[in-house]
């Protein structure tokens, strides 16, 4: 049995719990090939209240490892390889 936890830690103040809060860590740092985990920690982002806030830190951050707001390494490096969307990075509203 894995004791390697996210922490449990009190929400940032005016911020709900994330989802991943108490959650297995090697969920969001699955092995390579590991597919299931990967699914299972993309539905674990997809309900959570916190997932862009998570995934904007991610980018910001280059975070090169483990899954963050719904967004996987490989998804994360295209990103940030092609940039923003136009309308994002223009300010516009489309």
């Amino acid at each position: 049995m894995n004791d390697r936890v996210l922490p449990v830690r009190p929400a940032v103040e005016g911020w709900p719990a994330p989802a991943c809060r108490g959650a297995d860590m090697n969920t969001f740092f699955p092995a390579p090939g590991d597919l299931s985990t990967v699914r299972r920690a993309l539905m674990i982002c997809d309900r959570c209240p916190v997932r862009i806030p998570c995934r904007r830190y991610a980018l910001d951050n280059r975070e090169r490892y483990g899954i963050w707001g719904g967004l996987t390494e490989e998804t994360r490096e295209t990103l940030a390889r092609i940039g923003p969307p136009s309308a994002v990075s223009s300010g516009s509203v489309g």
